[in-house]
């Protein structure tokens, strides 16, 4: 048990060793941390009615054509 134990603890201790993300740029790291913030703490807040209103949007837009793109993505995947 204590080896089960002393495994689980050196794997948690590994994730907090990963580094910061950074895109080479202070400027674009800093976008993206400030966005990423967002998605890391309420993602479906956000995401499900972005999606939902894409959709729209692709359907007024494309009509059909959006159907039959993802019907043959829908058989292809």
């Amino acid at each position: 048990m204590k080896t089960f134990q002393y495994r689980l603890q050196k794997k948690l201790n590994e994730v907090f060793i990963l580094a910061p993300n950074s895109l080479g740029s202070p400027w674009l790291t800093r976008i993206y941390h400030e966005v990423s913030k967002f998605f890391k703490t309420m993602p479906f807040i956000i995401i499900i009615p972005f999606s939902f209103v894409a959709s729209i949007i692709l359907y007024l837009l494309l009509g059909s054509l959006v159907i039959k793109l993802v019907t043959i993505l829908q058989y292809g995947f």
